[in-house]
């Protein structure tokens, strides 16, 4: 058992988070965006959020500080949501 490993994290996407490096980068999507067909590696965490699925992403893998901008969002009908 890892200890202060959020649960949500499954060994796919440990791995994946364990790959990468600076300047790579993650998409954390809602089951609107058609993830099948553009993504390299996919993994799916249904009835999962996007806000508490990056929270559990970040809790291991902290944003670039050497870019401008590390994280983005799409605009939504009631606003940019908060980031």
């Amino acid at each position: 058992m890892l200890k202060s490993v959020d649960p949500l994290l499954t060994g796919d996407l440990l791995a994946i988070l364990r790959d990468m490096g600076h300047g790579d980068e993650i998409v954390v999507v809602d089951g609107n965006f058609p993830a099948a067909s553009v993504a390299q590696r996919l993994v799916r965490l249904p009835g999962i959020a996007a806000d508490r699925a990056a929270e559990a992403i970040l809790s291991l893998l902290p944003l670039d500080d050497f870019v401008d901008q590390p994280a983005a969002a799409m605009a939504s009908p009631d606003g940019r949501p908060e980031i």
